[in-house]
């Protein structure tokens, strides 16, 4: 069987995916790498990717690309989000990255990000709820879909993500209370803001599902955290609920620790110990804002989408 790669370099974390293409336009997932090289980090006053990121991100992409030619990999369908969107040298970086590795990363919108990563969680569920939010906190912007059925109806996607927030706002550690009030404020302005336009949309909140489902690296680390996994395992993550009141506790004990005793909590990804508390914040205000009551967390997403739009291409 063909194998084939998607590739989803992100603001926080580079991820692969390698499957095999199987009857029904359906893939087979053989393996799954991810690393955290944190390419929004450091993003300078003037717009432009810190050297030292570009440098981290660019050697976890040769150790990926090294990585596909061992594994045969016949086609690689590789996309680049949130901070190259609004990084003056974005085009410089993608450019260093084919010049280094042969990789061609297909720069996305916000709006193509949420698409595709619509397909990846509707790919991985049995059930499709009529109405429902749908929502990726990444490292550098946060997708929200109102769908209906298997069409994304109106779909925002909002400068919300963790690298950005938590370099803006928690400057001490732990994080100060008019910090985490500032950070809060923020996300609650932009979320109410995105409520507005979905009421003069004349979108049905009447009809709409009282569970977010939520993907991507803040939402399974918080379903992680939520069961004191010590070792990630994707079907204990996949469909997991967390009501309002138990993702609150969370929220507040991890923003109470120093970083040293936040990397130590079970559940907790090494690399975004610094991270989870704005995502927490994110997350909360999200069901918060729209009157939700509890996440259900998927595992699948974005680099799922990515994968099974590129087969779906192949003749």
């Amino acid at each position: 069987m063909p194998r084939y790669a998607s590739l989803d370099v992100g603001s926080n974390t580079v991820r692969l995916l390698i499957a095999e293409r199987i009857e029904g336009g359906k893939i087979q997932p053989l393996r799954v790498e991810r690393r955290v090289a944190r390419l929004g980090g450091n993003f300078s006053k003037e717009g432009e990717l810190d050297e030292a990121a570009m440098e981290r991100t660019l050697g976890t992409l040769t150790v990926f690309a090294d990585l596909l030619r061992e594994e045969g990999v016949r086609g690689t369908f590789a996309v680049a989000t949130g901070v190259l969107r609004e990084a003056k040298n974005g085009k410089v970086f993608i450019q260093r990255v084919f010049e280094r590795t042969g990789l061609s990363l297909r720069l996305v919108s916000g709006e193509e990000e949420g698409c595709l990563m619509l397909k990846g969680v509707l790919g991985s569920l049995a059930d499709k709820t009529p109405t429902r939010m749908v929502a990726d906190v990444g490292g550098w912007s946060t997708e929200i879909l109102w769908v209906e059925g298997d069409e994304p109806k109106r779909i925002r996607s909002v400068p919300l993500g963790v690298v950005a927030l938590a370099e803006k706002f928690l400057r001490n550690d732990p994080p100060q209370p008019e910090e985490l009030e500032y950070l809060e404020m923020s996300a609650r302005r932009v979320l109410r803001e995105i409520r507005e336009w979905f009421e003069r949309e004349g979108l049905p909140f009447e009809d709409l599902h009282p569970y977010l489902l939520g993907t991507a690296g803040t939402m399974t680390t918080l379903a992680a955290i939520d069961q004191g996994l010590q070792v990630y395992d994707p079907q204990k993550i996949s469909g997991h609920r967390i009501r309002r009141p138990d993702l609150e506790k969370i929220y507040l004990y991890l923003r109470s620790l120093p970083l040293r005793e936040r990397q130590n909590v079970p559940g907790l990804e090494k690399g975004r110990e610094d991270l989870i508390v704005a995502g927490a914040a994110v997350v909360l205000n999200l069901l918060e804002t729209f009157d939700l009551e509890t996440l259900v967390v998927v595992d699948s997403g974005l680099l799922e989408g990515v994968l099974l739009d590129g087969i779906s291409r192949i003749p």
